[in-house]
């Protein structure tokens, strides 16, 4: 081949793939306006229920704070509320932009007021927010949100890594396969396959899916995280942290080490051959592991590690 034919063909791969960027950031950026467009930031905190109350203690008892993954809402949490120690009462909140609260435009910040409200709500009680994928980085925007005498601790799964540069391009590509794939797909119907493939049982699944499912809510949030340095955020939280990532879950692996490090007082912990989602994947252990780092943290509020 001469010289001159294969830089043509260099070129042409090389506008090739110019065109495609072009293309796939003209649809992020009408993705973009066309959500800003439907979501108002609300001028109140809904979309916050209590779950379950403790029978032990009532109103003056511990809360847990249950933040839910992209796309879904607070009853993500029912397999892993079943078996939560009574002795606290547990808050399910719909983020912003998922189930009750689809109406309004997920963020950081819109997270942390929720977080925020939901505390405000059962003051002065102690409460630790746990927090999977989405939730986990909420939880981490929301710490400095709630007062420090009242929050005793947080357990993060799934977002041990920031969304850097390297992520961009991944949003883009995500963001047209998703919108292909709302157009063509029952919404319901594919969200309640994906949850049993994470292992939910069927009652749990139906009860997720009406309360609630937004494809699109996905490369929306996953949008606001990019760029978002929560290694930063976690390093100025001085509660015990669990950070909790299934040993399969990449992204969340590759950072874990140096988010780890960053707390003041974290330790991290591992569900061996597991994939993103480990607080639904392995509902039981999970809630085990909920249990023992919350009666450690309710009981020894000035403990410098959980």
């Amino acid at each position: 081949m001469s010289r001159a034919r294969r830089a043509l063909r260099l070129l042409l791969v090389v506008l090739g793939w110019l065109v495609a960027g072009i293309v796939v950031l003209a649809v992020g950026i009408i993705g973009k306006a066309e959500w800003d467009a439907r979501m108002a930031v609300p001028g109140q905190v809904p979309g916050s229920f209590d779950v379950s109350t403790s029978s032990v203690g009532g109103n003056a008892a511990p809360v847990l704070i249950l933040l839910h993954g992209a796309g879904l809402n607070g009853h993500m949490w029912d397999p892993v509320l079943r078996r939560l120690d009574r002795r606290y009462r547990v808050i399910a909140l719909d983020l912003p932009g998922h189930g009750a609260s689809r109406d309004a435009r997920y963020s950081p910040e819109a997270a942390a007021a929720y977080v925020a409200a939901a505390a405000r709500s059962v003051a002065p009680a102690p409460v630790v927010l746990v927090g999977d994928s989405l939730g986990g980085y909420s939880a981490m925007a929301a710490a400095s949100a709630v007062p420090t005498q009242q929050l005793r601790g947080l357990v993060l799964a799934g977002c041990s890594s920031d969304f850097g540069w390297t992520q961009v391009l991944k949003y883009l590509r995500d963001v047209v396969v998703i919108r292909v794939m709302s157009v063509f797909i029952d919404e319901s119907v594919f969200v309640g396959k994906a949850l049993a493939s994470l292992g939910i049982g069927e009652q749990d699944g139906r009860s997720i899916v009406a309360a609630g499912v937004h494809v699109l809510a996905v490369p929306a949030a996953v949008r606001s995280l990019l760029l978002v340095d929560f290694k930063a955020r976690l390093a100025r939280i001085e509660q015990p942290v669990l950070v909790v990532n299934g040993t399969l879950d990449a992204r969340a692996m590759s950072q874990e080490a140096s988010f780890v490090a960053a707390a003041p007082h974290a330790i991290a912990y591992h569900f061996e051959n597991t994939q993103h989602g480990v607080s639904m994947r392995r509902s039981a252990e999970f809630a085990a592991l909920v249990n023992d780092f919350a009666a450690r943290a309710f009981a020894a509020p000035g403990a410098p590690k959980p």
